[in-house]
Formats: structure tokens, sequence, C-alpha cells
């Protein structure tokens, strides 16, 4: 990279990290809504661990919901003292990170600064992104760590050693298990992706396949043990504190039985009859219950699992509206307005993303020198989302996609910007 092109990206950078930090932090001093829901007991977990309370619940010690959040921002408070808007200080500058690692990640992939700005840009347009700053959620954190994965992943393939790169890159996505344990199972589906992208030659076209498998299985595992490696802490703590094998949250037996039922939106009853998860106040011993429960509706009642998963895949991409309701709703300036609200941000969501498509196929038809690179993206985006087809699933899961649908959008935005110009002037 020559110095020319070194100071184009410090530039684009600056601007757009401060362009960011402007809008984030003027964002949550106008808009800072009292904080309910999952969102109250984040805040309320943080200030009991930053007290050297322990992670409990109703008096007994949690790994309900995951430790890896409330335990970050408890380290904040530790410093700060416990404040909602230092936490919403804390998410501006995460989600201000996940812009630049936007930008880092497209001009990895794409060789051009131009589609890198677009990318970081489009992902500063996106309002949800804007809007998720006012609550205390687990998202900012979550996805930066994805997309610290992704950069450390994709700089390894890049070296003649990777296996330190990748460690580190498993070290990261353990850290973002202990967020949100959703990628516990990508290692399999790392090795689908480099079993059908790595470059090894053998002796016969057997030998070549065998090669391409063996390597392609060292890569994913050596993710997976430094991925363990992360979680360990905290499953060790959660065996000593609860003394039952817990590898991070023991809240999945009960999103699996809940998304087992979804057909649109949240399930949930209060009937023991229809739901004996309520009878079960061990959240242990409830978490197993929901796994057997939900093994046993999905044994029972296949085809309408199969159609419930599709309905969650689409309410998973359909609209972006949850910020919103957890951000105006409680404002009476607002709420009247929220349903305009919510068609403006799913009207910018869809232009987004079919930018972003038009980027994905142009990527796969005609960049061969990227081709591989983006096929990491495409790979978790294809996990994440079949991740769902079992467990609930709303606009909120979706927003650690976003900033890989953004990466999409630059070189999209830079293909339509010439097509544009080359119709305005086609003898130019």
């Amino acid at each position: 990279m020559g110095s020319a092109s070194l100071r184009r990206d410090r530039r684009a950078m600056t601007i757009l990290i401060v362009v960011n930090l402007v809008l984030r932090f003027a964002w949550i001093s106008f808009m800072h809504p009292v904080q309910e829901a999952d969102f109250a007991w984040y805040y309320a977990r943080a200030v009991e661990l930053a007290h050297n309370q322990g992670y409990n619940w109703m008096g007994h010690p949690t790994a309900y919901w995951p430790i890896g959040w409330p335990f970050f921002l408890s380290l904040i408070y530790r410093l700060t003292g416990p404040s909602v808007w230092m936490g919403l200080a804390v998410n501006a500058l995460l989600s201000t990170g996940i812009v630049a690692l936007v930008y880092v990640l497209a001009r990895m992939l794409f060789g051009d600064w131009r589609s890198a700005t677009c990318a970081a840009a489009a992902y500063t347009l996106l309002p949800s992104q804007l809007v998720w700053n006012s609550v205390l959620g687990s998202e900012e954190l979550f996805t930066l760590l994805l997309m610290m994965f992704f950069v450390v992943y994709l700089l390894g393939s890049n070296r003649a050693a990777p296996f330190r790169w990748l460690a580190i890159a498993g070290v990261i996505v353990g850290l973002a298990c202990d967020v949100r344990p959703i990628p516990l199972a990508f290692p399999a589906f790392l090795f689908l992706y480099e079993w059908c992208t790595t470059n090894v030659k053998g002796t016969s076209q057997l030998a070549t396949a065998m090669a391409r498998a063996r390597e392609a299985f060292v890569r994913a595992v050596w993710v997976g043990l430094f991925m363990l490696l992360a979680i360990l802490p905290v499953t060790v703590r959660n065996r000593l504190a609860m003394h039952h094998f817990v590898l991070v949250s023991t809240n999945g037996g009960t999103n699996l039985w809940q998304g087992v039922h979804v057909n649109g939106g949240y399930w949930w009853s209060y009937n023991p009859y229809i739901n004996p998860l309520v009878r079960v106040n061990n959240e242990v011993v409830k978490n197993k219950l929901g796994e057997h429960l939900a093994e046993q509706y999905i044994l029972h009642h296949p085809w309408k699992t199969f159609l419930n998963g599709w309905v969650k895949i689409f309410d998973l991409y359909k609209d972006d509206v949850n910020a919103n309701w957890y951000t105006f709703r409680l404002s009476p300036l607002f709420r009247p307005h929220l349903h305009a609200i919510d068609i403006m941000t799913t009207s910018v969501y869809w232009l987004l993303m079919v930018v972003s498509l038009i980027g994905v196929a142009y990527t796969c038809i005609k960049l061969d020198h990227t081709r591989r690179k983006a096929a990491l993206l495409l790979t978790f985006i294809v996990y994440y989302t079949c991740f769902f087809f079992f467990f609930p699933a709303w606009d909120r899961f979706r927003y650690p996609l976003m900033p890989l649908f953004a990466v999409f959008a630059g070189p999209a935005c830079v293909l339509l910007w010439h097509g544009c110009k080359r119709v305005i002037r086609p003898h130019a």
C-alpha cells in the first residue's frame, strides 16, 4: 500500500469516526429512554458485579443470560460508577468501532478505499444501528467481537504462519460466545468453508480432496480449541457457582422450546398445561426440560416445525422496527408517530439490503480475486440464519449481520455510481 493510499485511508477513517462519534453521542444525549426488559436486567446485574455482589438473579447464582455483556459493563462501572448514560456511551463507542471495522474489512476484501468508505457510510446511515445505542443491549459488544474475528481470520489467511492468527481469531469468537453463544457451532461451518475454498494439490483427485479436508479440519479445530479456551473461565464459574456443567448459559432450552412454537413473532404461555416450563424455577432443570420438550415437539410435529422454521427466517429479515419499540414507544413526543418511524427505518433497511445483494452478486460473479475471502462472510451469514430456523427470531437478532451486509454494499455503491455516470454521460 503506497503512502498516498495510506493517507486516503487515514483521512476517510478519521472522517467516518468523527461523524459517527458526533451522531451517536448527540443521539444518546437526546434520546435515552427508561431501560426495560432485558436492558434493565443487564444494567442491574452489571451494577451488582461492579459492587462485588456476584452474578445472581432472585437470590441465586445465575447463568440464564450469558455473563459476558454485564461483566464487561461492570468493568466500566468500576471505573466510572454505575449509570445508564455511561453504558449508552460505551455502546456509542462500540458501535463506532463497528463502523471502523466495516471499513477495514471492506478494504481487505475489495482493495479499494472508495468501496470501503461507501460500506462504512452505508452502515452509518442505517437508522436502526443508531437507534439501538439508546438501550443497554449486548448487540454492540457481540457484533464488534464478530467483526474483529473476521478481520483477524482473514489476516491469518494471508500469512505464511497463519496459526497464530487463527488462535487469536478463536479467542475472539470465544469471547463473543461469552456474550451470546450463537457462534458455538460455527467451527463446523468454518470447516466447510475451508474445505470448499482451500487450494491444496495432491497426486490425484482423491489425494487433493483428502488434503483439502485435512487442512480444513486442522484450521477449524484449531479455531474451535481456542474458542473453548476463551469460554472456559465462564464454564468454570458456572460449575463453581451453580454446581452444574453449564458451558455458557442456561436459556438455550427455554429459547428452543419457544422457538419451535413460533409461527410469527414471540411465543410464551403461562398456562402450565400448555407450557410446563412455568412450573420449574431451577434454571438448570428448566433448560434441560426445555431441550427435552423441544426435541419431543420436533419429533411429533416435523412438518409444522419445518414450516415454522421458514416463518422465523422471514421474521428475521422482514423489517427493522424492534429498536423503535424500545426507544420511541415510551416517548410522548414520538409515540404517536411510531408507525411512520417503523416505515421509514424499514424502508432504509430494505434499500441497504437491495444494494448489499447487488454487491454479493457482483462479488461472486466478477471479483475472482476476493471471492474466497468474501465467502467467509457469506458462510457466517448462512450459518447465523440457519440457527434461527429453530430459535425465536425478529429483527433485533439480525443486528450482528448488518455490518456484513454493509461490507457488500460498498462495491455495489461504486458500481452503481459508475453505471449512473455512463447513463448520464454516455459519450464521456
